[in-house]
């Protein structure tokens, strides 16, 4: 069971990166990238269509793009600590399975409508974000797969502590994972400024 829990942080982690992208991508096509609309689909990205955002000019649209750096380079790390070969972790159909089990139970499709919108509902995917890894994270440390109930409501008992500091872990794992909600937090934060500022 811990191998499973283990090996399906990383598809955990790919499953974030191309949620912050897909929003990415939805606010690009409200603006400098309203041509390509209909041509890039936004739930399935290839490496090259991030050279498109890079080239955005919109600075949310870069600190999702900075999120996603954070969550690959945690990713990279996770690799190393645990010493996973990245190829065979990400092939193995079980780890997917795992992680996709409760990925949709937090992910939800908010039906935006236009940019406004989209920035709003921002806020909510990045709690859904910290959701996610806060479940991991409970998953690492009980060592098991399905969760006790409880977790989902302690998770906004400790969501405070996620915003306002690193928390620290013994395990390198969960420290891993609940420095990455901080961080995601803060950029999370510098969105809600721009959005005001807007």
């Amino acid at each position: 069971m811990e191998e499973a829990i283990i090996g399906s942080i990383p598809h955990t982690l790919g499953f974030v990166v191309n949620e912050l992208s897909k929003n990415a991508f939805l606010l690009a096509f409200e603006g400098d990238l309203a041509d390509l609309k209909n041509l890039v689909d936004p739930e399935s990205i290839a490496a090259d269509d991030f050279e498109l955002l890079e080239e955005v000019n919109d600075p949310v649209v870069q600190l999702l793009l900075a999120s996603v750096d954070r969550v690959i380079t945690c990713m990279t790390t996770y690799y190393m600590i645990n010493n996973l070969d990245e190829l065979e972790t990400m092939e193995n159909e079980a780890y997917n399975e795992v992680a996709s089990d409760y990925f949709y139970a937090y992910i939800i499709d908010w039906e935006s409508k236009n940019y406004e919108e989209m920035l709003i509902n921002l806020n909510a995917v990045y709690l859904s974000i910290a959701q996610l890894l806060y479940h991991a994270t409970c998953q690492l440390e009980l060592n098991v797969i399905e969760v006790p109930d409880h977790i989902y409501d302690d998770f906004f008992e400790h969501y405070g502590s996620f915003c306002k500091e690193e928390v620290p872990s013994d395990n390198k794992n969960i420290s891993l994972l609940y420095d990455l909600i901080h961080h995601l937090n803060g950029d999370l934060l510098k969105i809600d400024n721009l959005s005001r500022n807007a």
